[in-house]
């Protein structure tokens, strides 16, 4: 676990697919307090420890695309994942991403 604040996560939405990036101190803790607001299962698909800074420059690029869900705050179509730096989205198992969310 990281400081205050300082890591970056992803988590994604079990029906819907859309994943939502922030930052947090604990990433337990944030996932379990976005469920509470959730109707749908959501888990973490990528947590970096010390990424936090990133997480401005990454709704920038992810908006400029025109994925950001308004209605939502933070969250994004899925489609908005290949969009994500190299070295982030390298880090995702696509198979098992999709296998998650797509069964339904």
């Amino acid at each position: 676990m990281g400081k205050a604040g300082n890591d970056l996560y992803v988590i994604q939405s079990d029906v819907t697919g859309v994943i939502k990036v922030g930052r947090t101190g604990n990433v337990e803790r944030r996932l379990h307090q976005l469920q509470t607001g959730s109707p749908y299962k959501l888990r973490v698909i990528l947590h970096l420890p010390g990424g936090a800074h990133r997480e401005l420059p990454i709704h920038r690029r992810l908006e400029g695309f025109g994925l950001k869900i308004k209605a939502k705050g933070e969250w994004f179509h899925y489609d908005a994942l290949i969009h994500l730096p190299d070295d982030l989205y390298e880090q995702f198992d696509l198979d098992v991403i999709d296998s998650w969310w797509r069964r339904k």
